[in-house]
């Protein structure tokens, strides 16, 4: 494993700050202002920087974000429209960083006050780490429903390497720089296991700080859950072909069974609660994506 001590300050932290916080956006009008409002009240007395990568937004993301300049010192927008993808816009925001820390969240979810002095401890321990995902805040119980609760620890949903998701994470320059930044095939959903699986077999420790809080908003309506469920199915595919190699395991016959058991029998929750018909749909949804993504990407990941 590479060394967890702190890393050495070159030239850069002279003019820019040592920590950087990198936002994707795209169409994110709606929701931006929660999340610079949670950025501009942190605790964190160090200077940091925070880089907005705009996507290719049709809406007012961008004039939004620079009106918040005054109150976030060290806020820039730069354009990442040039190729559609959270993994593109995460890696034009890095490059233009100068932090050796580097930061992650979302522009439609809400960091907790102390969230940039929890990643800041936690990274002096550890090459790249994951804070607390909490679900509750933001969503309305049907949403909850389909994806429950408060994150503990790092996720494990694969039976193969720990992950954090990107919507609260962290790394040290040198991870993403000898990773050679995110996955770009990985446009949406994914990407976070894809990178963090990368740096643990390169050798890079990830560890949880349960004080660094990210209030986490999911879908608002059913349909649009269906469709983010049938995407990360797709891409589960396509980690089962770049990682199989490495250990990555296909789920037993025993559980895939339990699964489509499960929704043959719930199928009557369709005409149920709410909350009972979107983790219905989602769980199906996720299986219809899996089908698919094997059928493309030529294995057999269901």
């Amino acid at each position: 494993m590479h060394d967890d001590g702190a890393e050495n300050v070159d030239a850069r932290a002279v003019a820019r700050p040592a920590v950087s916080v990198v936002m994707p956006a795209c169409n994110a009008a709606a929701t931006i202002s929660q999340q610079f409002e949670g950025l501009a009240g942190q605790t964190y007395e160090g200077p940091w920087e925070l880089v907005v990568a705009d996507n290719g937004s049709r809406d007012e993301t961008a004039m939004i974000a620079r009106r918040w300049a005054d109150q976030i010192p060290r806020l820039s927008v730069v354009d990442a429209a040039d190729r559609p993808g959270v993994s593109h816009a995460r890696n034009v925001g890095c490059r233009a960083t100068g932090g050796e820390l580097m930061l992650f969240c979302d522009a439609d979810d809400v960091v907790d006050s102390g969230w940039i002095a929890a990643m800041v401890t936690g990274l002096r321990r550890h090459p790249t780490v994951g804070g607390r995902i909490d679900r509750t805040l933001l969503n309305d119980p049907a949403s909850v429903a389909a994806r429950p609760g408060t994150t503990t620890s790092l996720l494990d949903s694969f039976g193969f390497l720990p992950y954090p998701l990107t919507a609260n994470c962290g790394m040290r320059r040198e991870v993403w720089t000898e990773l050679d930044g995110f996955d770009e095939r990985y446009h949406y959903g994914s990407e976070d296991v894809a990178f963090f699986w990368r740096a643990q077999l390169a050798g890079y420790a990830v560890g949880f700080v349960p004080d660094a809080i990210v209030h986490y908003r999911l879908r608002s309506n059913i349909v649009g859950m269906a469709r983010q469920y049938y995407t990360y199915g797709r891409t589960h595919t396509m980690l089962y072909r770049d990682f199989a190699a490495a250990g990555m395991p296909r789920l037993a016959l025993a559980e895939l069974c339990r699964e489509w058991g499960w929704l043959a029998r719930h199928a009557p929750d369709l005409y149920r609660s709410r909350a009972q018909r979107a983790v219905w749909l989602t769980r199906l949804a996720m299986r219809a994506g899996r089908i698919v993504g094997s059928i493309h990407h030529r294995v057999v990941y269901l």
